[in-house]
């Protein structure tokens, strides 16, 4: 672990790469609606072309600085730069009304830089544990995990679990698109060349996160959207904000790193979940809500743990814990990596380097985001209109940079336009990304499966692993869906009262 961070360390190139990449992640995130995942979808374009060690530290560090800068706005304008930012304007807000925004947004910057730092430890502790049991996953247990994975995503994501069961649903056979893997026979390419080798990664993405998050993003202006103040004095947090927090800061820590492992729940949910402990085991919690600094630090040191936390099942699993860790999956499918199970023992190099780049991103999101912190109050003051014209920019450049095909920004714009409805219509886009990354992998698995059982679907049974799997499956289906829990609650109700 020591020499992969000496090797990131001690090579101009890639730290040059990591406060480039650092900055950007920061100042999307800063930006109203311009979210995390967005910004890695952006360049993923661009990190395709890099090598394979420069692509791992700017994607970790976009994502790391991503869900960091929407704190910026939060405290400053009232208006989370990104979801995952939220729970911080609850009291960020009420701080830089007190004239406190640059002790606000020091604290924020330190505690997200200790949430990532104490989440990438518990990667490194929690992924060795995970892989030796995952090594007992064949063909139906991947398959199944891919599956529940995806039914999470959609219970937890979406306030309809129907909804993102859809959305997952679409996500997986949107990925059938293409040429299959083992008889090469065109599936739903209705003739096209272009289809038939299968719908673009990358400008599926971009057009998901990044045209449909702008169109979103031009529209009526919220009247708070008022900047309190026009500089920072000093964004060093003083150390009696400091002083008596490391319990709640592990707490969140922790908290943020285990809603990161569940799939497709994301950063806001660490946030929300870890403020919420805050507010529980305070002394003051009258003050949350009020320019709470406890409330601050909560929220911030949860969702940034959810970084390395969400990249976790990633490694083990090959199942991503959050939409960005679904885009930092998909880079490294785009350089011919393969996460899951065997990750960890064909790339143990590789693994170490990630660890090792969460580590050092996380001093430098503290590094970077104070010194970035005075420079973004004028940048909030760009028109969003000069802001979006360089987003479309980036996407349609990077969407054409990663196969050099004209066909690529017209399914960009398509997958822009099937985010807006999805997003007009209330469907999370989580699961939708989740199934895409994923479904050439289900494909693989399931058609693995078949084969060595010779099409014999009661083979699941003699498999416990793939048997438990199947029922967490059915039992998660079951209690999401209120119609058919009550339709199967209802004559076991029945039968226990006559049995009384």
């Amino acid at each position: 672990m020591l020499s992969q961070a000496l090797n990131i360390l001690t090579d101009p190139v890639i730290m040059v790469v990591a406060v480039f990449a650092m900055a950007f992640g920061i100042l999307m995130g800063a930006l109203p609606g311009l979210t995390a995942p967005m910004a890695m979808a952006l360049l993923l374009g661009f990190v395709y072309t890099l090598p394979t060690d420069m692509s791992v530290i700017a994607m970790i560090m976009i994502f790391l600085g991503g869900v960091y800068g929407g704190s910026m706005s939060a405290i400053l304008l009232n208006i989370p730069g990104a979801p995952a930012s939220a729970a911080t304007a609850l009291d960020g807000y009420p701080l830089a009304q007190q004239g406190k925004a640059g002790r606000a947004i020091g604290l924020v910057t330190v505690s997200s830089a200790f949430g990532s730092f104490m989440g990438a430890v518990f990667m490194a502790l929690l992924t060795p544990w995970l892989v030796k049991f995952s090594l007992q996953f064949a063909s139906w247990e991947l398959l199944f995990l891919v599956l529940f994975g995806i039914v999470v995503a959609g219970t937890l994501s979406s306030d309809d679990p129907v909804k993102g069961w859809i959305s997952g649903l679409l996500g997986l056979l949107i990925a059938m698109v293409g040429f299959d893997d083992l008889h090469t026979i065109p599936r739903f390419t209705f003739g096209s060349s272009y289809l038939a080798g299968g719908i673009g990664l990358i400008a599926a993405i971009v057009g998901l996160f990044g045209i449909s998050q702008v169109v979103i993003s031009m529209g009526p202006r919220k009247s708070n959207q008022v900047l309190v103040t026009k500089e920072l004095r000093s964004v060093l947090p003083s150390l009696s904000d400091l002083r008596g927090k490391l319990r709640l800061s592990l707490q969140s820590s922790i908290i943020g790193t285990i809603i990161g492992i569940l799939p497709g729940v994301g950063a806001d949910m660490g946030a929300w979940a870890s403020y919420s402990a805050a507010r529980r085991t305070s002394k003051t919690p009258e003050m949350f809500g009020k320019g709470s600094m406890e409330g601050v630090l909560a929220a911030e040191t949860g969702n940034n743990a959810v970084v390395p936390g969400s990249i976790i099942p990633v490694i083990a699993l090959g199942l991503p814990g959050s939409a960005g860790a679904a885009i930092f999956m998909a880079a490294l499918f785009l350089h011919g990596l393969k996460p899951g199970p065997t990750f960890l023992l064909d790339n143990r190099e590789l693994f170490e380097y990630i660890v090792s780049g969460l580590l050092i991103g996380s001093v430098l999101l503290c590094v970077v985001g104070l010194a970035l912190a005075r420079a973004m109050i004028n940048i909030l003051r760009v028109p969003r209109e000069n802001i979006m014209a360089v987003v479309i920019a980036l996407a349609a450049i990077g969407a054409y940079a990663s196969k050099l095909q004209f066909n690529d920004l017209w399914m960009m714009v398509g997958f822009g336009v099937l985010g807006l409805v999805m997003r007009a219509l209330n469907f999370s886009l989580a699961p939708l990304v989740l199934g895409v990354v994923l479904g050439r992998a289900l494909d693989e698995y399931l058609r693995n499966a078949l084969v060595i059982s010779g099409g014999d679907l009661t083979a699941i049974f003699d498999r416990p692993i793939a048997t438990i799997l199947l029922i967490f499956l059915v039992a998660f289906i079951v209690l999401g869906n209120a119609r058919l829990r009550k339709l199967l609650m209802t004559p076991l109700r029945r039968t226990f009262r006559k049995n009384a």
